[in-house]
């Protein structure tokens, strides 16, 4: 893997950028109803800020095997998205929300089935334990924010759906190909951020 500029970046200077950045748009989602929220969870490591994804489990009848970020449907006792997405990440992880701090929200992306997801930026308390849920999530795992901010790291995929030819950028991992609405998150991510010199 090619590391980036942003390489040296700490969870607190990645954060420091983030809030500097300009706010995410409003936006009104197509499907009401269909509405989805995701954790970008930042922990710091002694090669700077990284990030946790997950692989979905093969038996799940909703996109198996894919990697992703923690999160899932919203239900109607969350309040909010945010409540969602906490809510999801204790139950395919295990991680209590005292553990973990919301930094901010990023715009939203439409999946191909006409999903809204709504992605929240956060840090892991240094020291949290979490333990995956094997009905939920087949493996978790952290990746350097300098190597998925890396334009170089990532591949174009061809992919043929309902005869129409797509493009998508895909990120190789130890456990799969990081691509679809998560990558579409990730270059949002790096936009927000902005160069570094």
């Amino acid at each position: 893997m090619i590391k980036s500029p942003h390489a040296a970046l700490s969870c607190a200077q990645v954060i420091a950028r983030f809030n500097l950045s300009a706010a995410p748009s409003s936006f009104v989602p197509t499907h009401p109803k269909r509405r989805s929220a995701v954790v970008m969870l930042l922990s710091e490591s002694e090669h700077g800020a990284q990030v946790l994804l997950c692989k979905r489990g093969a038996h799940l009848r909703h996109h198996p095997s894919q990697l992703c970020f923690p999160g899932g449907k919203q239900e109607r006792e969350d309040k909010t998205l945010a409540h969602t997405a906490l809510r999801e990440l204790h139950e395919e992880l295990n991680i209590d929300s005292k553990d973990v701090t919301i930094i901010g929200r990023l715009d939203e992306v439409s999946t191909l089935n006409d999903m809204s997801i709504t992605p929240y930026l956060a840090q892991l308390r240094a020291g949290a334990r979490w333990q995956i849920d094997q009905n939920e999530v087949e493996a978790a795992f952290f990746v350097p924010l300098a190597e998925l901010l890396a334009t170089q790291n990532w591949q174009s995929l061809q992919v043929e759906r309902q005869q129409k030819n797509l493009h998508f950028r895909v990120f190789k991992t130890p456990y799969g190909l990081l691509w679809g609405a998560t990558e579409r998150i990730i270059e949002r991510f790096t936009k927000r951020l902005g160069p570094i010199s």
